[in-house]
């Protein structure tokens, strides 16, 4: 499988202070995710990206195993919208019988 994790992705995970990605992480880890869905395709994963850079978020960590990997994103407070503070947001991308599959995660903080 090919990723779209682009330059200016890395960039923004390079970017992203290490103090505020153990806080963000350590928070979201104690909570479980507002939403989780698993989608089937080897498009999944792309399609899934693009909304994300869509809707605000900047990558700010790629962990990756043997057969899996996960990019948890990070959105600041958006002030026009309903919920107003700071969203994460997890890819977890899994290598299986079919291609692969993505689990987008989400959490509001």
């Amino acid at each position: 499988m090919q990723t779209r994790i682009s330059d200016e992705d890395l960039e923004h995970l390079e970017g992203f202070p290490e103090s505020r990605k153990a806080a963000v992480m350590k928070r979201i880890m104690g909570h479980a995710p507002a939403q989780n869905v698993v989608l089937e395709g080897d498009d999944s994963f792309e399609s899934a990206v693009l909304k994300l850079r869509g809707d605000g978020y900047g990558l700010i960590d790629l962990q990756r195993q043997e057969t899996a990997f996960s990019t948890p994103w990070y959105r600041k407070s958006q002030a026009l919208v309903a919920h107003a503070g700071p969203a994460v947001a997890m890819l977890l991308w899994e290598a299986n019988a079919g291609g692969g599959s993505t689990t987008p995660m989400t959490w509001l903080l």
